[in-house]
């Protein structure tokens, strides 16, 4: 161990950790570590970049392009919509069969497209056949992972693996080396899910419902959500537009639908006009409905900072920013209880150039927000100290930056928030509002505590606009009447679905509001599923994760438009945008120009797919756009710089020096020992790191294992490929995984439970079958 290798250990341990955290982007991470090896003396300039020139990248990206082709074209999409016809409504041949098709479609094109395309057809066959999602989704995705180690093309470690071996001088893989191996697999994963598999899997009870309204109601628990609101025949409504109402917004709900005497208005838009005596029916907590019509009667008055009582003595205000690196980030007021952890009231949030009023509960901390808080002044300094915060400025400047928008509420006779406390009025949940202090009598406090009763004549000091309370003033004598049915959402012209997000998708990281869902594709979200269970409500500022799965109701128009978008995978057959089917025979073409090129030898591998997918796209099977939107470029530049990373561990020893490790613990034991700890290893890093960093790293120590026992490079090659492609443990672990998590309604654990005795049959599998196809 030289101190050489030593940092470079230390450099990939620390790269390894940030692939696995993602507290940069994993692409952001190799091009950091790629700098260091140059700045360090390990590469050269010129080295550096091999990687983006690399056979290999080259292969990937063709290989992209000529998935997006077969799926823009339909020939996925045909082959998806004929397996219900064919197999019917049993769900272990539905199993099988899914699983076959998906591995096959994998074979060729990426493992991730594969499972997007066919997850409109599961959807629709597990409804058909009266199936829980949860029965299907998670073997097509282990089908499409393990049919993609079928073939050289199959999955981005297979493509390194071979490529790796061409660079040392050695004769690559072909393209169906792997095939006997690959198949092997794919069955025992297809008969491994049929036995053990198919009981561990989840089950989400499914009650035949009558529409696929009433199935999606269910799987994101809104059924019990579903009531109806009568508006009074003369209501001071009438003749105004829902948007200019703000009807959704003031009674936390979301319109579905408007019945007026025999017409039924689906989805309805923000120009749809109500009328006096309407039904609506609306998604959202009949119970919050009831406790918001208690806030009818409250009296509001603006009022200037300069006719405030003088607040008690001891109480004051601070400036709080969150510090860099506070654990406080991402988490909102609600989740810290910080009222009760920090004995301070926060009545105002200041972020950018914006200030925050109201919902500040349920706003989650940002690095660099600052805090407007009231309190006493000795729990104000002891804030202070913590190292979550820094305080800029103590004083009420927090009252006075908010001074052009404050509000009494006064609480009137028979008013039904008389005697009960303020935390008990919900007046920040209901109304989104945060009340900074009272006025009773003579007496002025800021900073109330949430047990304070409330009595009649109470003055309640609001430092935001109070909309909502103004808002049901102006509603009349409204109320809520029956439950809506669910036969009654769709129809032909509207329809709800569910869409997850796609792969490599523009809108991760972006949110509902920021982008402007509903006025941009016209669709309503009802709801959001994320790691196992749905959101109903505060969802709209969440930043979209790869994963998430939304539930939509409106036009069916504005659904096929949004299944054309490539941020989205919409789950029902039926709403599908139109395909190029008559370019069908180029995209296919296309694949069988690249099999023919590569099987006869007439063209390696990279210079045969590249050829193909230039071709597919002069024919027109897919436009130039969207083979650029098909490319996974953060994969691309992943690979492309990480290549080099085993060039510096070859020159600097490491990779001889893991290799001596592997070898003097495992070579005594035997070949096979050694096999099995380098595809344990290899499997392990995939869980948590994409498989193909994991086969740049192995590799090196693989060949020089090999070489130190004087045996073959190909099984231990073959082996820590294969194994570097099965990830099935975490939804994590693969794309494929966490693509499928939203629509079959998965929880982590459930993964865990099904993937990991999946794992070791792999393990053992591949441990059994490489030797005897590839001999030591």
């Amino acid at each position: 161990m030289t101190l050489q290798i030593g940092f470079l250990f230390a450099l990939l341990v620390v790269m390894v950790a940030l692939f696995l955290t993602e507290k940069l982007p994993v692409d952001l991470t190799a091009f950091l570590g790629l700098v260091i090896l140059v700045f360090g003396g390990y590469l050269t300039p010129g080295e550096a970049f091999t990687g983006f020139s690399s056979p290999a990248v080259i292969t990937m990206l063709s290989v992209f392009i000529l998935g997006a082709a077969l799926l823009e074209t339909g020939v996925a999409d045909m082959i998806g919509g004929r397996i219900y016809r064919i197999v019917g409504a049993s769900e272990t041949r539905l199993i099988i069969v899914l699983m076959l098709v998906c591995g096959i479609l994998s074979a060729f094109m990426n493992n991730i497209a594969a499972t997007a395309v066919l997850m409109p057809a599961v959807a629709t066959i597990a409804r058909r056949a009266g199936l829980a999602p949860s029965r299907l989704f998670m073997p097509l995705a282990f089908g499409a992972i393990l049919g993609g180690t079928t073939t050289l093309v199959g999955t981005p470690p297979n493509i390194l693996a071979a490529e790796l071996l061409k660079e040392r001088g050695l004769e690559p893989f072909s393209l169906f080396d792997f095939t006997p191996i690959g198949l092997a697999l794919l069955l025992a994963g297809i008969l491994f899910m049929l036995t053990l598999g198919r009981g561990l899997l989840p089950v989400h009870e499914v009650h035949a419902p009558s529409s696929v309204a009433g199935e999606l109601t269910e799987l994101y628990q809104v059924e019990d959500r579903l009531f109806s609101i009568r508006l009074p025949e003369d209501s001071p409504l009438d003749g105004q537009s829902l948007a200019q109402t703000r009807l959704g917004n003031t009674l936390g709900v979301k319109v579905l639908a408007i019945v007026r005497e025999d017409q039924r208005i689906l989805a309805p838009s923000g120009e749809a006009i109500l009328r006096g005596g309407d039904l609506l029916m609306v998604d959202g907590l009949a119970s919050n409905f009831e406790e918001l019509l208690r806030l009818q009667n409250l009296q509001v008055e603006a009022v200037r900072l300069d006719d405030l009582p003088a607040p008690l003595r001891g109480v004051g205000g601070v400036r709080l920013r969150i510090a860099k690196g506070s654990a406080l980030v991402g988490r909102s007021l609600r989740e810290l209880n910080f009222r009760e952890r920090f004995g301070l009231v926060v009545i105002g949030m200041r972020r950018g150039e914006g200030l925050l009023r109201t919902s500040l509960a349920e706003r989650s901390f940002a690095e660099g927000d600052v805090l407007l808080a009231l309190g006493q002044r000795a729990q104000l300094e002891a804030v202070a100290q913590q190292p979550d915060f820094v305080a800029e400025e103590f004083g009420l400047t927090a009252l006075q930056e908010l001074g052009d928008q404050l509000y009494w509420i006064r609480v009137p006779e028979n008013s039904p928030l008389a005697g009960s406390s303020i935390g008990a009025s919900r007046l920040s949940e209901l109304a989104g509002l945060t009340i900074a202090g009272l006025v009773r009598g003579d007496e002025t406090r800021l900073a109330v505590s949430p047990r304070e009763t409330l009595q009649v004549g109470d003055r309640l000091l609001i430092t935001a606009e109070p909309s909502r309370v103004l808002t049901l003033a102006q509603l009349g004598d409204v109320r809520l009447e029956t439950d809506a049915g669910e036969a009654r959402l769709e129809s032909t012209e509207v329809g709800m679905v569910e869409a997850a997000i796609a792969p490599h998708a523009s809108v991760v990281g972006k949110t509902l509001a920021g982008m402007e869902f509903r006025d941009r594709y016209g669709l309503l979200v009802v709801a959001l599923w994320r790691r196992g269970k749905p959101r109903h409500k505060d969802f709209s500022n969440l930043a979209l994760r790869f994963g998430d799965a939304l539930l939509l109701h409106g036009p069916r128009d504005r659904i096929r438009r949004l299944a054309g978008e490539s941020d989205f995978v919409v789950l029902s057959q039926e709403d599908q945008a139109r395909r190029r089917t008559k370019k069908a025979p180029y995209a296919f073409a296309g694949l069988l120009l690249m099999i023919g090129l590569v099987a006869t030898g007439t063209q390696p591998i990279h210079m045969a797919a590249f050829t193909a997918a230039s071709l597919v796209i002069l024919f027109g099977a897919i436009t130039m756009a969207e083979a650029y939107r098909a490319i996974e470029w953060k994969v691309i530049f992943l690979v492309a710089a990480v290549l080099p990373v085993g060039v510096a561990m070859e020159r600097t020893g490491a990779a001889m020096l893991m290799a001596d490790s592997v070898i003097s613990i495992a070579g005594p034991i035997g070949n096979y020992a050694t096999l099995a700890a380098l595809v344990v290893l290899a499997s392990l890093l995939s869980q948590g790191l994409d498989g193909a960093p994991a086969v740049v790293l192995l590799a090196p120590v693989v060949l020089r294992t090999a070489e130190g026992l004087g045996v073959s490079p190909y099984p231990m090659m073959m082996g820590v490929s294969l194994a570097a492609s099965a990830a099935f443990m975490t939804p994590f672990s693969h794309k494929a995984n966490l693509l499928v998590m939203g629509a079959g309604g998965y929880k982590s654990s459930d993964y865990l439970k099904v993937g990991a005795p999946l794992t070791l049959v792999v393990f053992a599998l591949l441990v059994f079958l490489v030797p005897i196809f590839f001999p030591f």
